[in-house]
């Protein structure tokens, strides 16, 4: 009997909080603002990275990445001067959201279902064109097995280069990667990040 009364309260409990409209928009919005709180927390990780950094700075920018001796990623890469190779990153990441698809009565209430559609590393490779090779990633190269022909690389300010701060000294022969962790990291965290938003069950879509 006392089992049979306790799922009768249960279900009491349950349809009333199904009609809650009050309950259900603020449960609603402290998940929005855990996501935001969250998604803010990526934008900062990419906005300080040093690479990003670096690169906002264009030719003139000091080696903030410590990945050379000498000159600046920028320079390396080969980036025309004036270009900004951060820009399409940022609006990338600028674009991932929540979207709220369900919600289930669980023993201590609500329980959520949401997809969050952030993008695909190949969404960002795509984005990221090698300035001096159709096909490659310098992002995709910097973060995987590096960007090569480092012993080439000669750091001289001059508007004979394309990116205004480096040569490729065709005499140099000795090889060298720069390599460094950035944007895959960053959204490895924030995936895991996701994980501090309660009472829900979380989809991670690439778009």
């Amino acid at each position: 009997m006392a089992k049979a009364l306790n799922r009768s309260i249960r279900s009491s409990v349950k349809s009333q909080l199904k009609k809650d409209k009050d309950l259900f928009i603020q449960a609603r919005l402290i998940i929005e603002k855990q996501f935001r709180n969250v998604k803010n927390q990526m934008i900062r990780d990419f906005e300080g990275h040093p690479v990003t950094r670096e690169l906002k700075a264009g030719s003139g920018s000091s080696n903030i990445s410590n990945t050379l001796s000498e000159g600046n990623l920028y320079g390396f890469i080969g980036f025309t001067e004036g270009t900004d190779p951060i820009s399409p990153l940022s609006n990338l990441l600028e674009k991932t959201s929540i979207f709220i698809k369900n919600r289930s009565i669980g023993t201590h209430g609500f329980i959520w279902t949401y997809i969050v559609t952030s993008p695909s590393l190949q969404e960002l490779y795509s984005n990221t064109p090698m300035p001096w090779s159709n096909g490659s990633s310098w992002l995709r190269e910097l973060e995987g097995r590096g960007i090569p022909n480092l012993g080439q690389y000669m750091y001289k300010p001059s508007g004979g280069s394309r990116s205004g701060a480096g040569f490729q000294n065709k005499n140099k022969t000795e090889g060298g990667m720069v390599r460094m962790p950035y944007v895959k990291e960053i959204l490895s965290k924030f995936e895991n990040n996701l994980n501090s938003i309660e009472a829900s069950r979380v989809s991670v879509k690439n778009f």
